[in-house]
């Protein structure tokens, strides 16, 4: 239905209702408040109170609401609307003592939905040459209505008769700005008079208008072979000149560039450049330049940055926070895509103990304001205690453990996603799987807008701490909600080389905030390895492979699955790993991959191909990362999956299909098996699992399920028929974690 401001005019009305439950005495007569005022952001609504027995003003508690919800800073007789309450629903609550004693609560009626006034933009579009047409393009959030009334000026002076919405360029306005004015009253009753930026100086006939190109960057790493391709578009006033002038293999800098007349380009680099292979980690990079035209002569460069791969590393690492100047804390500060109404963050940290230098670390959330009075959370830990700082309270029964990693839960959530003023979201926090503190909402002066910054902070602002005190990051997640089903962002600092500066002022690569300061990748510990757990598969059984499956909670049409494995040397037992997602089957027809880990060499069996350039490594961590995805999510039979695998980092096979005889109805299991049904193999023979995160989607941003194992008890069985804690299936068999030595 369409809303029209002048319908929402209010004056005095009887809105009241009245006290209830008994407070009234027979004799008294009830009290009540009305409004007045618009329902309009930038009006004030006013609360007038009425009753017959008297009452002193001065005595009066007010409380606004917006839907039904108190706003914490309305708690006056009038309240100022703002763009915020756009679409809500106002109403007041009084309370008071009447003179003759009785206890009196009167609350208004809800007004309309407050209307907010959007204004209005207007964009001419066009050659600026005589003879071309301009048109003037109008938008307003709050409607348009059928008829706009335009006008359209030569430097500030009116061009008589011209009233349409397009105006073709006469020799008069030869050198003369043009603009365009549009009035009008939307649909939500606002007058609207706006006026589009001026053109160039209108330029002779023929004059030719330069092309604007867009998409005129892009970035690859420098071990990349597959052709790098992307778009760039050009837009050009004058007909027939949108284009661009095709090129075929030409040879640049580092590489070789194509593009066609319509945008599409692809760029293969070589790799085998020495200064291409030179690029040692992420910190380094060089650009090559692709020069491009367009049809009429417009010439731009698409910037190619190559960047560097960090090596991977087999240790452990952590981004270490220290405070080593005296006018700043150190700082890991990580700035969100955008602000949430709702999310969570998962943290695996630890400190020295103050011994080692007295200073306090901080988890903390910000809205857009970075500061105190925009805290969300403030969690000080210090080296015995944790604490929050808005509100101020410290933890009972939880400790702070110096030099052993910790895990920590945060979730926020505005009430139904309204991060407007006065809206407070409900914080919660978990540390080591335990809920440390009752639900809380911050009490800082202006905790609005959603999360906007996650900030870990060490020390002060006035002190230098010795370098041995540190603040260790070693795992954190952020998601969009607080079941942390959606993954926005995390980072387990494995793919930075040692010593990797993570303040993006420094290395541009970095991922996070320019405020980060004094936080650097280390490996984690003397032999950090020592202590990170995962799951072991031996098989000492005659009659079954040992196994660790988990059964997804329901089958799905796309997805992907990342592991971090290993396996041992034939010499330890004479026998194959596998890495295998089923449908619900669970067997060979069934299988959409079977990936056979050899101790020297990669195959599938669904279809029988060895995997050439890819080799095992046993006794060392690898990386795998498998994506699925069945034709529009059509998993009936006859629809083959596509699968695509990447080991190390790099595609080792082009994407293909299963050839099983029954590859439908998505996957619904994975599947991690060692050995044989017939064969026993001694405990020296392991298959070693960790980092398992299953998602919903190919690009891995929705989780499902993952387990790093450091949340087990070294030795616990995984197999649920042992274990009924196990999240695993109870086909699982000879599994348990185990820590590296």
């Amino acid at each position: 239905m369409m809303k029209i401001k002048s319908v929402f005019t209010f004056s005095i009305l009887s809105l009241a209702l009245y006290g209830c439950g008994g407070s009234d005495a027979p004799e008294n007569q009830p009290g009540s408040v009305t409004l007045s005022g618009e329902a309009i952001a930038g009006e004030t609504l006013t609360a007038t109170v009425d009753d017959p027995d008297g009452f002193d003003p001065s005595g009066v508690s007010y409380q606004w609401l917006a839907n039904g919800i108190p706003l914490s800073d309305q708690t006056g007789s009038s309240f100022t609307l703002t763009p915020e309450q756009r679409g809500a629903t106002i109403r007041v609550s009084v309370t008071y003592v009447d003179d003759g004693g009785t206890r009196e609560g009167a609350t208004s009626n809800e007004t309309p939905e407050v209307l907010a006034n959007e204004a209005g933009t207007i964009v001419v579009s066009g050659a600026s040459t005589v003879g071309a047409v301009l048109t003037a393009e109008v938008t307003d959030g709050n409607g348009l209505p059928e008829t706009v009334n335009y006008s359209w000026s030569a430097s500030g002076v009116v061009i008589e008769g011209e009233t349409s919405q397009t105006l073709e360029l006469g020799q008069a306005t030869e050198g003369e700005t043009i603009t365009a004015t549009a009035t009008y009253t939307d649909l939500e009753g606002f007058e609207e008079s706006i006026t589009s930026e001026p053109t160039d100086p209108v330029a002779p006939e023929g004059t030719n208008t330069p092309a604007e190109f867009s998409g005129l960057s892009a970035t690859v790493q420098n071990n990349v072979t597959e052709p790098l391709t992307g778009e760039i578009s050009v837009t050009d006033v004058d007909e027939n000149e949108s284009s661009i002038v095709a090129q075929t293999d030409t040879t640049i800098t580092y590489g070789t560039f194509s593009i066609s007349e319509s945008g599409e380009w692809s760029y293969n680099l070589n790799t085998d450049d020495p200064v291409v292979a030179g690029l040692a980690n992420a910190s380094e990079s060089v650009e090559d330049n692709a020069v491009i035209e367009s049809a009429d002569g417009t010439v731009a460069t698409l910037v190619i940055t190559i960047i560097g791969v960090n090596p991977a590393s087999g240790n452990n690492q952590a981004a270490v926070i220290r405070d080593l100047t005296d006018d700043d804390t150190g700082e890991l500060r990580f700035t969100l895509p955008e602000a949430q109404a709702a999310g969570r963050i998962e943290v695996s940290f630890t400190r020295t103990d103050d011994d080692l230098g007295n200073g306090d670390a901080f988890i903390s959330l910000f809205n857009s304001e970075n500061n105190n009075a925009g805290s969300i959370i403030d969690l000080r830990i210090r080296d015995d205690q944790f604490a929050t700082r808005y509100p101020e309270r410290s933890f009972e029964g939880v400790e702070v453990t110096p030099g052993t990693l910790q895990d920590i839960v945060i979730t926020w959530a505005y009430p139904v996603g309204n991060t407007a003023a006065g809206q407070l979201p409900v914080v919660t926090v978990e540390i080591d799987g335990e809920m440390a503190v009752d639900p809380f909402t911050p009490d800082g002066s202006n905790p609005e807008g959603g999360v906007a910054t996650v900030s870990f902070r060490f020390g002060n602002n006035s002190l230098v701490l010795p370098e041995a005190a540190q603040y260790t990051i070693n795992e954190f997640a952020l998601y969009s909600d607080v079941d942390g089903d959606t993954l926005v962002f995390e980072d387990d600092y494995s793919t930075y080389s040692e010593g990797f500066n993570l303040d993006s002022e420094v290395n541009s690569t970095s991922p996070y905030a320019p405020n980060t300061e004094d936080a650097v990748v280390e490996e984690y510990g003397a032999g950090s390895a020592d202590g990170n757990q995962f799951a072991r598969v031996i098989d000492t059984d005659d009659s079954d492979t040992g196994e660790l499956r988990f059964s997804l909670p329901e089958a799905q049409a796309e997805g992907r699955f990342d592991l971090r494995f290993t396996r041992t040397d034939d010499d330890a037992g004479s026998t194959d790993a596998f890495i295998s997602l089923f449908n619900s089957g669970n067997n060979n027809a069934g299988s959409i991959m079977d990936l056979r880990v050899r101790d020297d060499s990669f195959g599938l069996r669904y279809p029988d191909v060895d995997i050439e350039g890819a080799v095992v490594t046993p006794g060392e961590f690898q990386t795998l990362s498998v994506t699925w995805s069945y034709p529009d999510g059509n998993t009936a039979a006859g629809q083959l999956p596509t699968i695509t695998l990447e080991i190390d980092g790099e595609p080792v096979i082009e994407p293909f299909e299963p050839t099983g005889s029954n590859p439908e109805g998505g996957v619904t299991t994975i599947s991690l098996r060692f050995g044989s049904n017939s064969t026993a193999l001694t405990q020296d023979a392991m298959f070693w699992l960790d980092d398992l995160i299953i998602y919903a989607d190919t690009a891995g941003t929705n989780v499902v399920f993952q387990d790093d194992f450091q949340s087990y008890a070294e030795g616990e069985d995984l197999d649920p028929d042992n274990n009924v804690n196990s999240v695993y299936a109870s086909n699982t068999s000879e599994a348990v974690v185990a820590a590296e030595q």
